[in-house]
């Protein structure tokens, strides 16, 4: 079992970026308005789109970052918070599978804007294959690749470049929410 604490400095970059927000905006109106008419319906990459049920999962090679919910090939984790015991699983992406060998672990969560819970994994994480970014739901398990964090979302962070989705959680993530900063998860394959 692995201990490691973590002190993100992602609060200090948002809050200096948080003046971009309306140009990221008005980048984003003009280039659909400007792709609406070009009959093209194919959603751009790294965008995330509705998924039905019968929606494929993400092959093995990882080229997707979110296959669809339930998929046959995730693997179920759980993760332990005192009393608590939270299920989920992940999904099968180079990232995920990278996890996967460093289980179990025990990492140091804090609280980012009020939406995610990340902590420090003690080695990287590969990234090959797996798209530049990505935007979170909330209940997803995902790494931030510039810090190595694993990230628990129960808020809504919007898209970020470095973001990649590895799992979901299969219930609420209340319990995630509730918890303050420096409170410990260990995270391992369920048995």
């Amino acid at each position: 079992m692995t201990t490691v604490s973590s002190l993100d400095p992602r609060r200090s970059r948002r809050a200096r970026l948080g003046w971009a927000l309306p140009f990221v905006l008005a980048f984003t109106f003009v280039a659909a308005a400007c792709t609406s008419d070009s009959g093209d319906t194919a959603a751009p990459s790294g965008s995330s789109t509705a998924s039905s049920s019968s929606a494929s999962s993400a092959p093995a090679s990882g080229g997707s970052s979110s296959p669809s919910e339930g998929a046959a090939d995730s693997t179920p984790i759980r993760i332990t918070i005192g009393d608590t015991v939270l299920s989920a699983r992940l999904w099968d992406n180079a990232t995920a599978r990278d996890l996967i060998r460093q289980l179990p672990v025990t990492v140091e969560f804090s609280d980012l804007m009020n939406a995610e819970k990340a902590g420090h994994l003690p080695q990287e994480l590969s990234t090959d294959g797996m798209p530049e970014g990505d935007d979170p739901r909330p209940r997803d398990i995902g790494y931030y690749a510039p810090w190595g964090n694993l990230v628990f979302y129960y808020g809504d962070v919007d898209y970020w470049d470095g973001i990649v989705r590895i799992g979901q959680f299969d219930g609420d993530v209340d319990a995630i929410a509730d918890q303050p900063d420096g409170f410990r998860a260990r995270v391992e394959l369920a048995r």
